[in-house]
């Protein structure tokens, strides 16, 4: 059974994570811009290749693109386990209503 202090910690805990969760998403979608932008850059100020095709092959092993890869998904991680978190305690408020339901018809 859940508790109306187990439902009070699930809703606190939805407020509390608002702004966090807002931050992650965009952080998430904000790292998916700027590889485009690195990548520009790096194909236009690399001098090692002629082709544009070989400068982007070029791009795709370098240390810079394996450091945002990584950086991409450290935000990723972070933002996909505060969204289960919240998923969960959404599901322990749906759960609350429909007890709640149950309880007023008498059934539980």
């Amino acid at each position: 059974m859940i508790t109306e202090k187990r439902l009070e910690e699930a809703l606190k805990y939805l407020a509390d994570t608002d702004e966090e969760h807002a931050k992650l998403t965009a952080g998430v979608d904000y790292l998916k811009d700027l590889a485009k932008a690195l990548k520009g850059k790096f194909i236009i100020n690399c001098e090692d290749e002629k082709s544009v095709a070989m400068k982007e092959h070029a791009w795709y092993a370098s240390q810079q693109y394996q450091d945002h890869i990584n950086e991409k998904k450290d935000v990723i991680e972070k933002a996909t386990i505060l969204d289960n978190k919240r998923s969960k305690e959404n599901l322990v408020i749906d759960v609350w209503r429909t007890l709640e339901a149950s309880r007023r018809k008498a059934v539980i």
